[in-house]
């Protein structure tokens, strides 16, 4: 969505951490303590209801806007904290979104900039960071990937030189060009039923992003008709896969280890942000040590009833129109071809030809 001046309008809420909390070298996390922590403050109120812009920076702008956003940095790691605070290059990776090492910079990490680039955090203390994106107004189209990271840098305890260096960040995807958001969409295009390496039976789902905007997938899978008639889920989708553009990679599900090997009815539904979809396969897991073969997977889990549908529906209109058209044509060439055509009339009739004779009595 376009924004033509920095955003103002702005939705304040309570959202989890990106990508979660890390260590500082005054305290340690323990049992009791989770680090440092970082968390997206603010989403536009054109997007309040997607959860991924909830958690991410997620925005559509034509070249030479600017936008802002604010993030919170928390302190609980039970000591002080000392923290920078700084956006560098990130990029999409075997489905999988990845921040590149220390401050590897890349096109959009240098059109933003944040208010505080150094903090020191009491023990329980948070404070906000405001972050600007300029894009320049001769930026190419096209989406474009970064982190805001919080990183703390410690030397080590023993004195041996090695630094330590810990960090957690927020996702940037920043679509840039003119017009409204390119749309998202995705297929699901088969199922594999497979053993994981530790022997317990898994499904991936092959799906392909066939839409104009990264994805983050999630989601669940139900099985159900197995042996016996049993059902089982639903289970979670594991997180973590994102697919780029044109991206086709595997999202696993990993399954109890004493579900039967089947055959399963097996439906999954798959999400990234306000965009679902669904498909169903019949599936069945392989013995340990094996591979499952992959199964083509009807999409949204009802097409086949509409298609047949549709069939019948064909099927019925055609044959009203060969009952109402093509059958009584055919019969009429039919009746024409048995009969004798009449003989043309060239004169009058004599007595001889249109009537019999009378015998006269004698």
């Amino acid at each position: 969505m376009r924004r033509l001046l920095t955003l103002i309008a702005l939705v304040a809420g309570t959202l989890l951490p990106a990508t979660g909390a890390f260590g500082t070298p005054d305290a340690a996390p323990d049992d009791e303590h989770t680090g440092v922590g970082i968390r997206l403050v603010d989403a536009p109120v054109a997007a309040r209801d997607n959860p991924r812009a909830r958690v991410y920076i997620i925005d559509h702008v034509a070249p030479g806007t600017v936008i802002g956003r604010r993030i919170e940095v928390s302190n609980d790691t039970g000591g002080n904290a000392r923290v920078a605070v700084y956006a560098a290059a990130a990029d999409l990776v075997d489905g999988s979104f990845v921040g590149l090492e220390a401050d590897t910079p890349n096109e959009l990490s240098t059109w933003m900039g944040v208010s505080r680039p150094e903090l020191t955090l009491a023990a329980g203390e948070k404070a906000n960071v405001a972050v600007e994106i300029d894009v320049p107004a001769d930026a190419a189209p096209g989406e474009q990937y970064a982190v805001i990271w919080a990183q703390t840098t410690s030397g080590a305890a023993d004195g041996n030189g090695v630094t330590q260096v810990s960090r957690v960040g927020i996702r940037v995807y920043l679509s840039v060009g003119p017009g409204g958001e390119p749309a998202s969409n995705f297929t699901i295009e088969s199922f594999v039923a497979a053993r994981s390496a530790a022997g317990g039976p898994m499904v991936q789902a092959i799906v392909h992003n066939t839409g104009g905007r990264a994805l983050d997938l999630s989601g669940t899978l139900d099985l159900t008709d197995g042996p016996g008639g049993l059902s089982a889920g639903p289970f979670p989708v594991d997180l973590g896969t994102t697919l780029g553009i044109g991206q086709t990679a595997p999202v696993n599900v990993e399954l109890d280890e004493q579900l039967p090997n089947g055959p399963w009815q097996a439906e999954i539904e798959i999400t990234s942000g306000l965009l679902t979809e669904s498909a169903h396969a019949t599936i069945t897991f392989p013995d340990a040590a094996q591979t499952g073969e992959a199964v083509r997977a009807d999409p949204d889990g009802h097409q086949l009833w509409y298609w047949a549908g549709a069939l019948v529906l064909a099927l019925a209109l055609l044959a009203l129109v060969w009952t109402r058209v093509a059958r009584p044509r055919r019969i009429r060439r039919a009746r024409m071809a048995n009969t004798e055509p009449e003989l043309p009339v060239t004169g009058p009739l004599t007595p001889a030809a249109s009537a019999v004779p009378r015998r006269h009595a004698r």
